[in-house]
């Protein structure tokens, strides 16, 4: 089986209309019809919101959220902090997640759920929608060359692709996120409904449910896979088909002086050889090991906006004030 990254660029005709603003920025929630070839009913309106600075554009950023819904409203604080200090600042809302969700399915489990097909056709549709993001972006002139691409748990595997892909990106920050697709499956809490299924006696394709033989083919064929180029990848019919969504597969492809991975010491939602898989397969990059859980530090948004600036090469004091300055919130309708 061939994993399909392409689409059509085209002039992209979106929505757009600002929903709030603040002292020194304004955000925007804007929508377009997906790119992807084949979006899942339900999933054909990419959703982004959109906060920029009212004055001087210094750099960009977008940020790839976590599975589900939950971690969005985390994420959103940082907007406003980074567009009042001029980076203009996207959430983009992944397909099967939050609003986006498909029809009959619950947010971010399609990416997990134990069919190949479904599984390609969502890891392909949040690659293209995040490529096509930037499109807009550089359409509307707000995406700068000075600019980083924040990836967080499931968010964090999808820049390991996109990364791969678009040399528009200058820096990848990787948040709590990991690899290897079967500890995923077999493992992980959030993969607990495929495990059930395999208990009642479901029987995906390519033995998805045998952890013991999916174990053991990944370990006889991730060293062959680490010498790949991207199209080897892509193409090759000699590979479990998993590795062609798995973000191990193409992190030996990034360049490593434009990556920084940030795992937590505490994290009990990936697997450890997950996380500590991809951890190993970025080294060369900035690698720093947290003592934090996998969502425990989402209320502490100040830090990973601070760190951002830091990527962005952004250290004035007067912005890093920028960060902790209380916003208040201005009635679009007035």
């Amino acid at each position: 089986m061939n994993i399909d990254f392409s689409y059509s660029k085209k002039q992209i005709q979106y929505v757009s209309g600002y929903i709030f603003k603040g002292a020194s920025y304004r955000c925007s929630y804007i929508r377009f019809k997906t790119l992807y070839r084949n979006p899942a009913p339900g999933t054909e309106n990419i959703e982004m919101y959109n906060f920029e600075p009212k004055e001087n554009q210094r750099a960009s950023t977008i940020i790839l959220h976590g599975l589900g819904s939950r971690n969005i409203k985390f994420l959103l604080w940082i907007g406003p902090h980074l567009a009042s200090v001029g980076v203009n600042t996207t959430i983009l809302i992944l397909p099967g997640n939050h609003t986006r969700v498909e029809n009959n399915s619950v947010s971010g489990r399609s990416y997990f759920y134990p069919d190949i097909n479904l599984m390609y056709q969502f890891w392909e549709h949040a690659v293209v929608d995040t490529l096509s993001t930037i499109d807009l972006l550089e359409q509307s002139k707000k995406w700068k060359e000075n600019n980083v691409l924040v990836g967080y748990c499931l968010g964090g595997m999808i820049t390991t692709m996109v990364g791969c892909l678009d040399d528009r990106i200058n820096h990848k920050l990787f948040m709590t996120t990991g690899g290897h697709i079967p500890q995923i499956l077999h493992q992980s809490p959030t993969t607990e409904f495929a495990r059930k299924m395999f208990k009642k006696g479901y029987k995906p394709d390519f033995f998805m449910d045998d952890r013991e033989r999916l174990y053991n083919t990944y370990d006889e064929q991730f060293p062959k896979v680490k010498e790949m180029s991207l199209s080897e990848i892509i193409n090759s019919e000699q590979i479990h088909p998993l590795f062609k969504i798995d973000p191990i597969s193409y992190a030996h492809l990034l360049d490593m002086s434009k990556v920084t991975f940030v795992d937590a010491l505490f994290d009990s939602t990936l697997p450890l050889h997950s996380r500590k898989i991809l951890y190993n397969e970025m080294e060369g990059a900035k690698r720093r090991i947290l003592p934090i859980s996998h969502v425990n530090w989402l209320p502490f948004e100040y830090v990973l906006a601070k760190y951002i600036l830091h990527k962005l090469d952004i250290n004035d004091k007067e912005a890093k004030k920028a960060l902790l300055r209380l916003e208040k919130f201005e009635n679009p309708l007035k």
